[in-house]
């Protein structure tokens, strides 16, 4: 006897199951691959974007030195004048004439071109202001304006940071409203004045501090004497960026702070502290880093300026007594340097943007 089974019409009519159709799923190592390929292109375009910027800056420190030859030309001051100082007056005009002749190279553009020969073989001339070759001056001033603005820059990097985040988590208190306007008044306020201002409250007001020089007259260079003496430098340099990089970071982080992302996060359960250090704090530092770049040349200015009222020896109060002595050897020296530091920080500037930001196309910098 044969059994008959007897199947189940709604289990008989099911269709069965299609197979799936399409591309398998990546796997983990194929993505992280893409991921790869990916950092390796955007690694190519910062290289093509480096490459490019130093493309024209040999040009651009070419022309700017020529324009500093050519501009010195128009002064009403000359370089004779500048050698001779205070004896001028008293010189005889057989000495001056000799002074003429030995300081002078015949038009600006044969002084320029003079200057550029000798500074493609690595020596860029003769200092008339300061009786000494240029390399010298150079090698001994620059460290000590490398040394205020690293400290300025990083001071008022820090004390934004503190500055913007009390206000944006406190946005309607008094004492944030305060500290906004304040800010808002400080940016009004040139380098000269800043530093003068310190100068009379913690130097000559309070006596807390000297009010100028690298040392105590006649002391010995110290780390100690270094250190007190490079405070009035370095608030002066930072008080001059602190309203700046402030309020844009302020605004920065308020958008932040509303943000999608950030009321994601809070959703989650993280705390507030996390969400500001992880979440909101990096993603409002790439707008102050891409405008950091812009302002570099304001910087060294601003830094130039701090030099020559506080009495400090680096590169910016070499450039200014250079120009008032006419020493074109030593002005065109410093004034390249200075541009090139301006030039290389927004290099920096952008290539720490394009690392913060994955959005940003190289290309388009």
């Amino acid at each position: 006897m044969v059994e008959r089974r007897v199947l189940d019409p709604a289990v008989s009519m099911t269709p069965a199951p299609e197979r799936a159709v399409g591309p398998p799923l990546a796997s983990p190592g194929a993505s992280q691959g893409a991921v790869r390929a990916t950092r390796n292109r955007r690694g190519r375009l910062v290289g093509v974007l480096v490459g490019r910027r130093l493309a024209w800056t040999v040009p651009l420190l070419a022309v700017i030195s020529l324009g500093i030859f050519a501009l010195a030309a128009l002064s009403p001051a000359d370089a004779t004048t500048g050698f001779l100082g205070a004896r001028g007056e008293f010189t005889p005009a057989s000495s001056r004439d000799n002074v003429e002749e030995l300081l002078g190279h015949g038009t600006w553009l044969e002084s320029w071109l003079a200057w550029a020969g000798s500074t493609l073989t690595g020596d860029p001339g003769w200092s008339t202001a300061y009786r000494a070759p240029v390399a010298e001056i150079v090698a001994a001033r620059l460290p000590w304006t490398v040394l205020i603005m690293a400290t300025g820059v990083l001071s008022a990097a820090v004390l934004s940071v503190v500055l913007a985040l009390g206000v944006a988590l406190t946005p309607h208190h008094p004492v944030s409203r305060t500290v906004v306007g304040g800010l808002w008044a400080v940016t009004a306020l040139p380098s000269f004045l800043v530093s003068l201002g310190l100068m009379a409250v913690f130097a000559i007001g309070l006596g807390w501090l000297p009010a100028g020089g690298l040392t105590n007259p006649g002391a010995d260079l110290t780390a100690g004497q270094v250190a007190t003496h490079m405070v009035l430098p370095t608030a002066a340099v930072a008080v001059s960026q602190v309203p700046w990089m402030s309020l844009h970071l302020h605004e920065a982080l308020r958008a932040q702070l509303n943000g999608p992302a950030v009321e994601a996060a809070r959703v989650r359960g993280l705390s507030e502290p996390t969400i500001v250090a992880r979440h909101a704090l990096p993603a409002a530092a790439i707008p102050v880093v891409a405008i950091a770049g812009t302002r570099l040349p304001e910087i060294v200015a601003g830094a130039a300026v701090v030099e020559l009222v506080l009495s400090w020896p680096g590169l910016g109060q070499a450039l200014v007594e250079a120009a008032l002595a006419q020493d074109l050897a030593l002005l065109a020296t410093v004034g390249v340097l200075l541009t090139a530091a301006s030039l290389l920080g927004g290099l920096l500037a952008d290539v720490a943007l394009v690392a913060l930001d994955p959005r940003t196309d190289p290309r388009e910098l």
